[in-house]
């Protein structure tokens, strides 16, 4: 059905944020998404977004490529298809990278996501309780007014696909870790290696 590939770099996060943060921008695309204040990973945020990611030195990107076989894309022909096949995949491979990553949090280092959290069928958030699994959900890229296009293709070298009539050839999840430590590229691996990723 698919392979993927993991691709790990190391940023500056004051250099991060001046190349790739435009909340104005990016944030206006999130009010646009199903998630806005539906998901506690989303926006509107409890704090800001840019003071926030300030409190620390270095991200550690981690994207995972998901790359479909000829006979996977051919198969699936219809949008209903598409859909359903992209949302399942999708879903079992970022709850997988996320559970690595919450394997290398500790009291200087925190991960994020890529797009909204889906470890519940519904978010509490829209009945005004708080998290049901604050201890694995975390907050998106997205949601700092990340520019997630501008990093895959700079940072990775990876143009972001899009499928409405055919699935692509490939999909592309970004996590991170943001982190006051230097946490060795080989550690990040091994333990996403672990997960099945």
């Amino acid at each position: 059905m698919f392979t993927t590939k993991i691709y790990i770099k190391q940023q500056n996060m004051q250099e991060f944020i001046s190349n790739y943060q435009d909340i104005d921008k990016f944030l206006g695309y999130c009010k646009q998404c199903n998630n806005y204040n539906h998901k506690w990973s989303c926006p509107p945020l409890s704090f800001n977004p840019k003071t926030y990611l300030n409190q620390y030195k270095s991200i550690y990107l981690v994207a995972v490529q998901l790359n479909y076989t000829e006979d996977t894309i051919n198969s699936l022909t219809t949008k209903e298809e598409i859909s359903s096949f992209t949302r399942k995949t999708l879903r079992k491979t970022k709850n997988e990278l996320a559970t690595a990553l919450l394997n290398l949090e500790n009291d200087n280092t925190i991960s994020l996501s890529s797009g909204g959290c889906s470890y519940c069928c519904k978010c509490s958030r829209d009945d005004n309780k708080p998290c049901k699994h604050p201890d694995k959900m975390r907050h998106s890229l997205d949601s700092f007014g990340i520019d997630l296009g501008k990093v895959t293709e700079d940072v990775f070298n990876i143009k972001l696909l899009w499928g409405l009539d055919k699935l692509p050839k490939y999909h592309v999840l970004i996590h991170a870790l943001i982190t006051n430590e230097i946490i060795p590229t080989k550690t990040i691996s091994d333990t996403i290696n672990k997960n099945s990723v």
